[in-house]
């Protein structure tokens, strides 16, 4: 290894009982440890290895008794962590707890984490509604085991590259981190549920708190109180006090009963929230609907006021996104291929239930279309024409 890798803290490039992994990249640090990702020359192929600092955590008392009764502690959390079983959550296939920091040997998934897509615009309905009921099914198998996060936040949910499916980390690592003399155990400000704020070591009803913070951010496009430059006292402070705005105000379009389960979920007292993971599971079954599609067209139209979400459009949207990316590369954005995959887009966007993304996926191919063609193109007109049609509700042509 480099020097540079050596002062994070880990001189050795490979690791694990005979030197069975090797640590290939380093992925991120943070407080708790450091995130690499290695290969197992056991059974070849690529793990994410997170190591636990333990020097770092121990706080004041350092080394021996402390630290002993920490890697205890380590050894039964991983335990109970590798018991879910679940598409979305990632898996962990081996913990070492010998000599040097303990780690844990989980899936390695390639993609961005959630927090790469929300942020000050919101996503698309089917995205959010597909996103949500994943994450709600990953915290229902864990919960379902006693395991309960306690720091859900958009940079704990990962979304894998090929299939844009949910994989929720770090499970159980929150309680780990709540046994140390460092840590306050408040978890992420922005996400933290009242009851976290006041230390309280909460359940899975706060779990199902961040759970709707972060779908607030997806569909509003920003947390429910304050932003990352936030005080975490101020933050802890709203969440504990402070209502939240209906996410129907902060952004037009969302389905009622998606809003109505949001603010639920973000109930002050942990009795007034859906009871448990499989509660909204149920709810947003109700938001979305079965896709009606005969040879791959749509047989009815959903205007604005639909209050269901088509999650049956999601992988035709990717692929349609991934076209617009491959011909714009190849041809460039003016070439009308690019165009028509845009155009096409902001229309299976539409009919997928979220008549404000489409609106606002033509407006912005209208201005495009502007400024390569002029205003009067065509190309310009027929596209701010599906901006106005899906604006009124009138759908598909």
């Amino acid at each position: 290894m480099t020097d540079k890798n050596d002062e994070r803290g880990q001189p050795h490039r490979f690791v694990g009982p005979g030197n069975r992994y090797e640590l290939l990249r380093h992925h991120d640090s943070g407080g708790m440890g450091d995130v690499w990702e290695a290969y197992d020359r056991n059974l070849d192929r690529s793990v994410a290895i997170k190591f636990l600092a333990l020097a770092r955590l121990a706080g004041v008392h350092p080394g021996g008794e402390r630290e002993a009764k920490m890697r205890e502690l380590f050894i039964r959390e991983s335990l109970t962590m590798a018991q879910v079983s679940t598409p979305y959550v990632a898996t962990i296939f081996d913990r070492h707890t010998g000599d040097g920091d303990p780690f844990l040997v989980m899936e390695y998934i390639e993609g961005d984490s959630l927090a790469a897509y929300v942020g000050q615009t919101p996503l698309r309905l089917e995205r959010t509604v597909h996103w949500s009921r994943q994450i709600a099914e990953g915290l229902a198998a864990a919960h379902d085991k006693g395991v309960v996060h306690r720091d859900i936040k958009p940079g704990n949910i990962l979304i894998t590259a090929d299939q844009g499916d949910v994989r929720i980390i770090d499970f159980g690592l929150a309680r780990f981190a709540d046994s140390t003399e460092s840590y306050s155990g408040a978890g992420t400000p922005l996400y933290t549920s009242p009851e976290r704020c006041r230390f309280d070591s909460g359940d899975e009803r706060s779990d199902l708190y961040s759970l709707g913070c972060v779908m607030y951010e997806m569909v509003t496009g920003w947390p429910p109180f304050g932003d990352r430059k936030s005080e975490s006292a101020a933050l802890a402070h709203a969440h504990q006090f402070k209502q939240p705005t209906r996410p129907s105000a902060q952004a037009s379009g969302v389905p009622r009963p998606l809003d109505d389960l949001i603010m639920k979920l973000l109930a002050k007292k942990p009795d007034d929230r859906p009871r448990n993971a499989r509660v909204v599971i149920q709810t947003i079954r109700e938001v979305e609907r079965a896709p009606e599609v005969v040879d791959g067209s749509p047989q009815s139209p959903v205007g604005r006021e639909t209050p269901h979400v088509n999650t049956g459009y999601v992988n035709r949207i990717r692929e349609t996104e991934r076209r617009v990316r491959r011909l714009t590369f190849e041809h460039g954005g003016t070439h009308d291929d690019v165009v028509a995959a845009r155009a096409e887009l902001a229309e299976l966007t539409g009919i997928s239930g979220d008549a404000r993304g489409a609106a606002e996926l033509y407006d912005r191919l209208g201005h495009d279309c502007g400024v390569w063609f002029g205003r009067q193109d065509r190309r310009s007109l027929d596209a701010f024409e599906g901006m106005t049609r899906w604006i009124e509700g009138r759908g598909m042509h």
